[in-house]
């Protein structure tokens, strides 16, 4: 069930967030969600675990991970999953839903 909910936040702040949603081909409310999702994700990580292995089994967000092991985009972070033989996490639901979503407006446009 997906819930409307209403914000109070500047007009300035909103006018910057939708400036940057249209141009990364997101909207506003992906945006909000994928937010939301990362800072009430499940456990957090052990210092002490392995970055790329909880990144993997998706215990830790790829911007998590790319922290822990000082990297400074997310290609750095496919070659050592890559090196170290381990697979992507499968994406939650609503970041699929967001790829479709923006997969289907492109389709239509060409």
């Amino acid at each position: 069930m997906l819930r409307n909910t209403t914000f109070n936040l500047p007009d300035d702040l909103v006018a910057r967030a939708k400036a940057y949603a249209a141009s990364h081909g997101t909207t506003l409310t992906a945006i909000v969600r994928d937010h939301l999702e990362t800072v009430t994700a499940g456990r957090k990580v052990e210092a002490t675990e392995d970055p790329l292995l909880a990144f993997s089994q998706g215990r830790m967000t790829k911007e998590q991970a790319m922290k822990a092991l000082g990297l400074r985009d997310y290609a750095g972070l496919l070659v050592r999953l890559g090196e170290a033989d381990l697979p992507l996490p499968c994406l939650p639901a609503h970041e699929i839903e967001n790829q479709a979503t923006t997969f289907a407006r492109i389709w239509r446009r060409s």
